[in-house]
């Protein structure tokens, strides 16, 4: 199955200059994020934000090289929701290799679709592994520059 990274991951849902420093407010604006842009309920936010905190309290979804995958399954996502959100500085994710964390992903699906999240979770990460990639991420300056980043990655990685 080919994936099609923009048929998830929306421009409204690419935010440049995350200012943020921590993990969970991080996870906690990026889900303010998707409730703006109408991919989440308001009422499913605490929900929401619990889940994925105790994913990342059994395991840091910080898989090292500066890119994290905030990740979960619940039965109140209707469709698949990606939010692609860059930081310069950088957040502390508790990354594998004590690195701040550039570049977040956060994924959302419904509980029954396990088989596009973990596709799309494998997907990312064979899209982001390329290091100089993830650093022409950093230094983006816009989502148009991203969109066409990941366009020219999504090619080179079939």
């Amino acid at each position: 199955m080919e994936i099609d990274i923009f048929n998830y991951l929306h421009e409204e849902d690419i935010i440049i200059g995350l200012k943020n420093k921590t993990k969970k407010n991080t996870i906690s604006f990026l889900i303010e994020h998707l409730i703006e842009t109408k991919k989440v309920e308001k009422e499913n936010k605490k929900e929401i934000l619990k889940v994925l905190l105790q994913r990342e309290e059994m395991g840091s979804t910080a898989i090292g090289g500066y890119i994290a995958f905030p990740h979960a399954r619940l039965s109140c996502i209707k469709d698949v929701v990606l939010c692609l959100a860059i930081s310069e500085e950088g957040v502390d994710f508790d990354a594998l290799d004590e690195e701040l964390v550039n570049v977040i992903v956060l994924l959302l699906s419904n509980q029954k679709e396990a088989g596009i999240h973990l596709k799309l979770l494998a997907y990312l990460a064979k899209l982001l592994r390329d290091k100089s990639f993830v650093q022409q991420l950093k230094s983006a300056k816009d989502t148009k520059e991203v969109i066409v980043l990941i366009s020219k990655q999504a090619e080179i990685v079939g």
